[in-house]
Formats: C-alpha cells, structure tokens, sequence
C-alpha cells in the first residue's frame, strides 16, 4: 500500500515541525526550555497515535505496533528525565542513569516487537532463535565497533569517564544499526511488514543513527553543544516510525502470512548466514589479532570452517523438511476448508470467518455484508440433463463467482446451489446492491453443458449486520429470507430493507 493523500500531509507537517525546530535553534538558542520541550511531543504523540492506529488492525499487528508505542513512550519519558535538568538545574548521577535506562528500555522493546511478530508467523522455536540471532549480531557488531573503531579514536583520552561516556553513547546507533538489520530480515522472511512500513521503520532508524553519530562526534569529541540542532533529526525518526504504523494495514486481496511462501533472501539470511558468517568472521578477526596465521591455528581454522559448512547443510537439510510438512498442512487446511466440487471454501470455513468477522465488525464499528443466493430452475436441469451436468453447471457457477475474491470478498459454497458472499468491511447499501446486480448479470450469462445451452439465474438475498441481524446465525437467516422473498417477486435481488425498519423502531421503543 502507497502512501495516501493523507499520510504525504502528516509527512509534509513533519517535516515543518523538524524545520519549526531548526529555526528556533538558530534564532532563540537560549531557549532551552522549549527546545527540550519541542523534542519531546513527537515520541508521545507518535505513541499515542500508533495504540490509535493499531486497533483497526489484526490482534498480531496491534500487538507489535503496540509494542512499540511503549518503546516510543520509553523515548519520551527518557527526554523528559533529560529535560529535567534544565528546566530545575539539577544534574545527579542518578537521573542520567535513569534517563539510559529509559531508552535501552526503548530498544529493548522495540527488538522486543520484531521478536514478538517473527514469533506469530514462524512459530515460538524460530522466534526464539531470532531473538539469539539479534543477540549474537548486538554483540559481534558492538565488540568489532569498539575494537576496531570507536578504541583507535579514544586511545589519546586519557579521562576514563569520557571514554566511559562516548562508548555508553555508541551503544545506541550501534544497536540501531542491528534492528535496521533484523527489520529487512523480518521483512523479506515473513512478509508479515509491508513494503513502505519496513522502508519508514528503516528511513526512522537510520535518521536516529545519523543524529547519534552527529552528537557523539561534535558534543562528544568536539566539545560543541549542538544539541539543539539535532532534535530535529530525533524528531524526524519518531515520525517515520510513526507513519510506519500507517502502513502496516492488511490486504484482503491476498492470502494472510501464514498461507505465504517465505522469500527466498530471507530465508538465506536466518538460515545460512546467520549466526555462522558472524561466527567465522569474528574467528578470523580473532586470529588476525592475537594469533596469526601459524600451522596450529591454520589447522583450527580449517575445522572450524569445515563444522561451518557442516552446520549448513543441517540447516539446508532441516529447512527442506520443515518447508515440505509447511506445505503437506496447508495442502490438509486447504482441504478442510474447500468445497470438494467447486474449490470454493465450504460451509465450515464460511461459518468461521463470518463469526471472527462479526467480532472485528463490532470493534471497530463496521458493517459485514452477506449475499445469499441459489440458480433458479437447478432441478429442472439436473431432471433433464443428469446430475453430472448438475455439477458441470454447479462448478460454472463457482467459476463465475471466483472472480469476484479479486475484490477483497469472501465467496463460499454452504453446498447443493447455494453459494454465499460475504463483504467486509461492507459499504453503503447501494454498494452492496450495484454487486447484487453485476452478480445476477454475471451469473445469467448462458452455460454450455456438454453440447446443451442451458440459461438460469440466480435469486439473490442481501443482509446487513447489524442493521439486518444480532448474531450470525440470523444474518444468515435474514439473507435467506430475503433470497425466498426475490423469489416470491421473481425479482433478481431483495434487500432485507423491512428488518431494517423492525429494528429501528424497536430500539426507539427501548430508547
């Protein structure tokens, strides 16, 4: 899903209130106050508007996005403590601490949501391997950082609470840096985050880092308070953090992550290359530095790569039959839930998902619309022609209703020449009727059985929940009522317009 009209506004007054910031850094630099003010609503409003966002969303996605609009509150609450020394002038040991805390707590939680999400879609064994997976990457990329990097630049400070400082401070992007990572990982895995919700979640890491690294570099090393000038830059990654939840919205149109092939680099990533390209690259670092390219470690390299390259093949081995049994139950689900003759889903699939869609219906307020219909003269055509053309017609039928699951629909087959569509979200009553319409002309359209022209049409019944109906048993009623009363006119369609008006004045009697 492409950013709409609405989210490039949000991201256009983003980018206002990040050069609102610019600005007052530039021309009121001794306004601290509002300066630390400034960078504080961001991370709250963002966490407030992702717990908002979440609730249209699956239980798994609301979950994870929650999640992290507890890490975005962990910000805000870290910038608040930080704030604190400003606007009160007291500046203790005690309050830095807890202001660290706060936003390891932030990151924390954070990788804490992508565990949680790659946990729902492959299961608690490779959730749990994902969350070694992030572990040994934070440590490999903070021990290369701190040797090979961060240590050369420091070795001429001789303050040891400076050193102390600016490694406490390199945690943070380094870190940063392995989350952007696990964020692809997550996304080219499961396919679980869309494409422009993992683009923003990395866009909002990667400005965090560029902040980061500006700060360590000018306030740490340099000595120049700059502070002010990077709010912005922090500001900036909450926000495309933010409008990453607005992306994360599920498309009906395709099958749900469970019922998706995993990508293919994904899984070269967490199967093959991780943890064993960071195990044989910290290995040879290892031996560069401390022992050399000698015959003993020679010899203990080659084993090691060699136990590599064994481990690999196990993983190859055990992703093949992981993936053929993945397969062999979708084939059983497939199964249980599809009409033998048709290939539509059956009536238990149809009871199912019209129970969990009235349960979402009724928290977010939305409407569930159900067509109910059958061909009319069927007997007739199973007495004159067989009941094998009986089927024929029954699988054409299903064919031309097939077509309409392109629109985010759920079609079913409840058995004999009864078919079902459900729509959810449902729109407007005339909506609902222009899709009555385009069914009956669709399915009125001649069929040829086995050398025989035979024309039929269908009888259609619409009914709205709740407007028509309590509960699902009696939508289903309602719409089979309304189907008999087309009948009864030999009309194409009715639409259960006199339940509507039941209701009405019986919750007007109530009132």
């Amino acid at each position: 899903m492409s950013p709409t009209p609405a989210d490039h506004l949000w991201i256009r007054l983003a980018m206002m209130y990040a050069f609102i910031q610019i600005m007052i850094a530039l021309w009121m630099p001794d306004a601290l106050s509002l300066q630390r003010v400034l960078v504080i609503i961001p991370p709250a409003a963002a966490s407030v508007y992702l717990m908002r966002i979440s609730r249209r969303y699956e239980v798994h996605l609301r979950r994870f996005w929650f999640i992290v609009s507890l890490g975005l509150m962990g910000d805000a609450a870290a910038r608040i403590i930080h704030a604190c020394h400003v606007w009160f002038g007291k500046d203790s040991a005690f309050s830095t601490v807890l202001t660290h805390l706060f936003w390891g707590l932030e990151l924390i939680l954070f990788a804490s949501s992508l565990i949680y999400l790659f946990r729902h879609v492959q299961g608690s064994f490779r959730g749990l391997r994902f969350m070694l997976d992030i572990v040994i990457v934070g440590i490999t990329v903070m021990t290369v950082g701190r040797e090979y990097f961060i240590k050369p630049e420091l070795e001429d400070l001789a303050h040891e609470a400076v050193w102390g400082n600016i490694w406490v401070d390199m945690l943070y992007p380094l870190c940063a840096m392995v989350l952007i990572f696990f964020t692809l990982v997550l996304y080219f895995n499961t396919g679980q985050l869309r494409k422009w919700s993992a683009i923003l979640l990395c866009l909002g890491g990667s400005t965090y880092i560029a902040g980061d690294v500006l700060y360590i570099y000018l306030v740490d090393l340099m000595g120049i308070e700059a502070r002010p000038y990077l709010y912005p830059l922090y500001s900036l990654s909450v926000f495309f953090i933010s409008f990453a939840g607005g992306q994360s919205a599920p498309d009906s149109r395709k099958p749900s992550v469970g019922e998706r092939e995993p990508r293919s680099v994904g899984n070269l990533i967490v199967r093959y290359l991780l943890p064993y390209s960071v195990l044989g690259g910290m290995f040879a670092l290892m031996v560069q530095r401390f022992g050399g390219w000698n015959g003993l470690f020679t010899g203990l390299s080659l084993c090691v790569i060699l136990i590599l390259f064994r481990q690999i093949l196990i993983q190859f081995e055990n992703g093949r039959l992981f993936d053929r049994l993945h397969e062999s139950l979708m084939q059983s689900e497939s199964l249980a839930h599809r009409d033998d003759l048709t290939g539509l889903y059956n009536r238990r699939y149809f009871n199912a998902r019209l129970s969990s869609s009235l349960k979402e219906a009724d928290r977010t307020g939305s409407r569930v619309g159900l067509l109910y219909m059958d061909m009319n003269r069927f007997k007739r055509v199973n007495d004159r022609y067989g009941h094998r053309a009986g089927d024929l017609l029954i699988r054409k039928v299903a064919d031309r209703l097939q077509s309409l699951e392109s629109k985010g629909v759920l079609v079913s087959r409840l058995g004999g020449d009864e078919f079902t569509v459900m729509i959810h979200p449902a729109g407007e009553d005339q909506e609902l009727i222009w899709m009555a319409e385009e069914i009956w002309t669709m399915l009125s359209e001649p069929y040829e059985l086995e050398g025989h022209e035979v024309r039929t049409t269908p009888s259609i019944g619409i009914a709205v929940y709740p407007d028509h109906a309590r509960n699902d048993q009696e939508l289903i009623g309602r719409a089979d009522a309304a189907m008999y009363a087309a009948k009864e006119r030999n009309a194409p369609w009715h639409f259960d317009v006199e339940r509507t008006m039941l209701l009405q004045l019986l919750d007007q009697k109530v009132e």
